[in-house]
């Protein structure tokens, strides 16, 4: 695995890694571990969510958040959470975290009906998924204890579920990014898109939607997209894990921009690379990293970097921070297999933040068969 890398005079080098949750010490129940979210508090500390579950696709889940001062070791600081709505103890399958104001934390969950233990989160010949609601809760103890539960109302499409964190669009406006797709028993082809919900009575209502990606031809599929901020501008930058449904195949994460909240998106274009979910992170100025899998070749986890937000990406700025014994790909024929193989998949979904000091901090799920934990990488940027 290489370990730097040079661009532009600059040095990205692997400096430290190690594991967020060791799986095999945990109990049978919680050794499938997947969905992260990763986050820098004010306070210079960190905290990374993810489901921990008895594998990946088996009810029972629950959401746990470690917490580490400076993202080495790492604790509990919520053991696991889940939320009952209507009589049904579901699944919170993503918790995306953010410090909105200082010593408040706000998560937004995408709750799972798992009530129906022999019900796929996927069904297998539709690839229409389980009811989900999307909710918002605080936290003022840094994510031990949390306040009661807010559900968004993200209609009329169903399968809608948020996508990464709220964060400030714009002064005085929150955006709850979130995809649609289609209900659990839809026998339809299905329509896709990558959108935002607004706010700008902080958080109280969403009602004003923006369109980040979408295909008008419904080929093809703009997944999981990431947002960041360019911290000067405010331009927008959105980096999607990307699939041909006419294909049955991924194809080169794409990449999209906007110069403002309200603004219109441009056409995704291609990176130029192959990856599923990749995450842009602004670094200052038009640097901008991002982190992704790769599930073809050699597989794993890499960062790459950009001097001009993104628009062009060199071949020689990729580090490759997390290899797999072997790389996991899918034998997948039809498109509703591939959503089937996702889970097994013993690698994937990289989230990245920024440290004090300027370093990338990465997190990730990685492991073997069922025990799959959470590790962490530090890259250095010389």
């Amino acid at each position: 695995m290489a370990t730097t890398v040079s661009i532009s005079g600059k040095d990205m080098r692997l400096v430290d890694q190690g594991v967020i949750y060791d799986a095999e010490q945990a109990p049978p129940e919680r050794r499938s571990c997947a969905f992260t979210s990763l986050v820098t508090l004010r306070d210079g500390s960190y905290r990374c969510s993810f489901r921990a579950a008895l594998g990946r696709d088996i009810p029972g889940g629950k959401l746990r958040i470690m917490g580490s001062e400076h993202g080495s070791d790492w604790n509990v600081v919520h053991p696991g959470l889940s939320h009952v709505i209507d009589g049904i103890e579901g699944d919170l399958y993503a918790g995306y975290l953010a410090e909105l104001e200082p010593g408040v934390l706000t998560g937004s969950f995408v709750w799972v009906d798992r009530s129906d233990p022999n019900r796929s989160f996927v069904h297998p010949e539709t690839a229409g998924v389980l009811e989900m609601r999307n909710l918002i809760a605080v936290s003022t103890d840094g994510g031990a204890t949390w306040s009661g539960w807010q559900e968004v109302e993200l209609g009329p499409e169903a399968g809608c579920s948020c996508t990464g964190p709220i964060f400030e669009i714009e002064s005085g406006v929150l955006a709850f990014p979130y995809e649609t797709w289609k209900s659990y028993e839809d026998p339809r082809p299905g329509s896709h898109t990558a959108s935002l919900r607004l706010s700008r009575d902080n958080g109280r209502t969403w009602n004003e939607r923006i369109i980040v990606a979408a295909d008008p031809d419904e080929r093809i599929f703009f997944w999981d997209q990431r947002i960041a901020v360019h911290p000067g501008t405010g331009e927008l930058v959105a980096m999607f894990w990307t699939h041909d449904r006419q294909a049955g195949a991924d194809i080169d994460n794409h990449i999209a921009w906007s110069s403002g909240a309200t603004e219109p998106w441009s056409r995704p274009a291609s990176t130029g690379w192959a990856g599923q979910h990749c995450q842009p992170l602004a670094l200052g100025g038009y640097r901008l990293a991002a982190i992704h899998t790769e599930r073809t070749a050699r597989g794993g986890i890499i960062v790459r970097l950009s001097e001009d937000f993104g628009r062009t990406w060199r071949d020689d700025s990729m580090l490759r921070i997390y290899e797999p014994a072997a790389a996991a790909s899918s034998d997948a024929e039809s498109f509703e297999e591939f959503w089937q193989s996702m889970m097994t998949w013993p690698f994937g979904h990289p989230r990245a933040v920024v440290t004090p000091d300027g370093d990338i901090l990465g997190a990730w799920y990685a492991g073997s068969n069922d025990v799959i934990g959470m590790r962490w990488a530090r890259v250095a940027i010389a």
